[in-house]
């Protein structure tokens, strides 16, 4: 697998799904504020997600380099998005570090998120109570 060294002063591209407009523009401003962020997308579900990605696919340099991905959306939720995202090119998914960045704090949907080897963390809502930095700094 490929890692990306985020210590070196490489611009972060993030991408943000979420159904709430809200919680995007909020994750949004959070996340600005740290050094070294090139690129935040949002997208308000999964589908419209993977199809950027899919529309990506063949431009490395605008791959996201972390997604931060709730798992109660209305339509495709977060774990059908990562079912349909572990199919794609390798090329992608050894590149995104996925976090889910969910309301939920039932063990049930963090166990879950524990099954599928693209997803890095659990981490509850709101994304001000994490230290952004060191989660883009890990390997």
């Amino acid at each position: 697998m490929n890692q990306v060294d985020y210590n070196m002063t490489k611009d972060i591209n993030i991408l943000l799904i979420d159904d709430s407009d809200v919680d995007n523009f909020i994750n949004k401003a959070i996340i600005s504020k740290e050094d070294n962020i090139s690129q935040i997308t949002t997208m308000t579900s999964g589908q419209d997600a993977l199809e950027y990605l899919t529309g990506i696919v063949e431009n490395t340099e605008a791959y996201p380099d972390v997604i931060f991905l709730d798992i109660k959306m209305p339509g495709m939720n977060g774990f059908e998005f990562l079912d349909e995202y572990q199919k794609m090119p390798d090329s992608i998914t050894n590149h995104c570090k996925i976090y889910i960045l969910s309301s939920s704090i039932d063990s049930i949907d963090s166990d879950k998120g524990k099954q599928y080897p693209v997803v890095r963390k659990h981490l509850t809502k709101p994304l001000a109570h994490h230290q952004i930095g060191n989660l883009l700094a890990e390997d």
